[in-house]
């Protein structure tokens, strides 16, 4: 059984007008390259570079070729899959036990990570924001070295070059005491095309630091309807198409993958209130149309998904995150949730990290669908239960029930006269029990020892001149 597959959103006269327009964006719009290295080595490659503007374009015939060489994703093949995971950008932090908005410090951010332990799902530092205690100066360095404590991986934000060696430095120290790849450590780390169509020059400098000493960041895209995308899907699909296939050439030409791997993340601009909207269902809608285009260039492709504009956990944080999520999975099979995120990306919530988990495991029971066999057809215990009989204590429902039906943690699971006898308590109430009872058990584990801490300070003292003290497990 498969119950993702093949959704054909477009017409093949829409796929193709897709194509033809994004083909024109790179041969006659082109991408802006802000820097004479990037435009050189893509001038090699077979683009052609106008030195003085700093824009390459990619011709028609080079861009088909390009696509038509590399190696095709097998969609028929490949696994569904349904992640969820915590991350922590600029926000507030909404406590479970006053349901009061609080500010993002060092202990919230070891709290909202605790709960997430908990649960069961991963979790990780992503970009880097002011924190009170922590001088603005050590900002960068400090988010990379609490990083690698908790989580055993670097940052995601390297936003100046200025910080590229300091952040290689820490994760060399944290590889050389793990006896891991480099590689591993820094995969985390990524950038962002200024879209429409600019590698700026920030950016340029900083994959070029890391991609000269062979080691491979992310590159990414985003674009918002009406902002910095047209405000029709259409045309802002044929843009996103191009800005990705931007990425996969600068991939080529640096690492020599052969492998496409795109990306979508697209959203709405509420035109009332300028507001980036990730709940609405143009974002889906995008996601499923680049879900088809993927499948026609043979391009391995992860949709941006399970995200809300709700500012705290009910009603609309449910329905958006399904909303942005389901028709995704059914599209091409695979979905991370952004677990605890709400208001876009502003609003942390460790309840509502709990309900997204009940979402992660509800989606993993769906797309892995059931199983048609002898036993399973039941054809024999039909028989022995006979006309107007009753399944419940049979051997095959005691033999079969637990892969069969999926159990729920904080959803409802009792009729109305049990659940009010229980307290009345909704899936809110339940989180947030468990939520409290996560706070109180044993505190995140560390991922490096104290001597690699006294270094990675170090190196933080010594390129910043800020002593920052360890950061206390809680």
């Amino acid at each position: 059984m498969k119950v993702w597959g093949t959704w054909k959103l477009l017409s093949e006269r829409e796929e193709e007008m897709l194509h033809e327009t994004t083909l024109r964006i790179l041969s006659e719009i082109g991408v802006k390259v802000e820097s004479d290295e990037v435009l050189a080595r893509l001038a090699d490659f077979g683009a052609q570079v106008d030195r003085t503007n700093q824009v390459a374009f990619f011709p028609r015939k080079f861009v088909e070729n390009f696509l038509t060489s590399s190696e095709r994703f097998d969609w028929d093949s490949a696994e569904p899959y349904v992640g969820g995971s915590a991350s922590i950008y600029f926000g507030y932090y909404l406590d479970p036990e006053t349901d009061e908005f609080c500010p993002m410090t060092v202990a919230n951010m070891l709290r909202y990570f605790k709960v997430a332990r908990h649960i069961g799902l991963s979790f990780g530092s992503a970009y880097v924001f002011h924190i009170d205690e922590i001088p603005h100066e050590a900002l960068v360095p400090f988010f990379h070295y609490f990083a690698l404590k908790f989580t055993g991986r670097s940052s995601a934000s390297v936003n100046n070059v200025r910080w590229a060696p300091i952040v290689l430095e820490m994760a060399e120290e944290f590889a050389a005491e793990k006896n891991v790849p480099v590689q591993q450590v820094i995969s985390p780390v990524h950038i962002h095309l200024v879209s429409p169509l600019r590698f700026s020059a920030e950016e340029a400098k900083i994959f070029l630091f890391f991609a000269e000493r062979g080691l491979r960041i992310g590159v990414g895209t985003m674009s918002v309807l009406g902002s910095n995308a047209p405000v029709t899907i259409a045309g802002a699909l044929a843009q996103h198409l191009a800005q990705n296939i931007f990425i996969n050439i600068l991939y080529r030409v640096y690492f020599g993958e052969k492998r496409l791997n795109f990306g979508s993340a697209i959203s709405p601009l509420d035109m009332k209130t300028l507001m980036q909207s990730y709940g609405r269902p143009e974002k889906e809608l995008c996601n499923v149309a680049m879900a088809q285009m993927a499948r026609r260039y043979g391009a391995h492709f992860f949709p941006h998904t399970g995200h809300s504009d709700a500012k705290k956990p009910g009603p609309e944080a449910g329905f958006e995150k399904a909303l942005n999520s389901i028709p995704s999975l059914i599209a091409c099979g695979r979905v991370g949730i952004c677990c605890g995120l709400l208001s876009v990306d502003e609003v942390y919530s460790p309840v509502q990290l709990v309900i997204d988990k009940e979402i992660v495991d509800a989606l993993n029971r769906f797309v892995r669908g059931f199983d048609v066999n002898e036993a399973t057809l039941a054809f024999e215990t039909i028989r022995e239960v006979g006309h107007g009989g009753v399944f419940t204590g049979t051997e095959h429902t005691a033999t079969h029930w637990r892969r069969e039906l999926w159990t729920p943690k904080v959803f409802a699971r009792e009729m109305f006269s049990a659940w009010r006898e229980k307290g009345a308590k909704n899936e809110v109430d339940l989180a947030q029990e468990i939520c409290i009872e996560a706070l109180k058990g044993d505190p995140l584990p560390v991922h490096i020892s104290e001597q690699l801490e006294r270094k990675l300070l170090a190196i933080i003292k010594k390129s910043t001149g800020a002593a920052i003290k360890p950061v206390e497990p809680l």
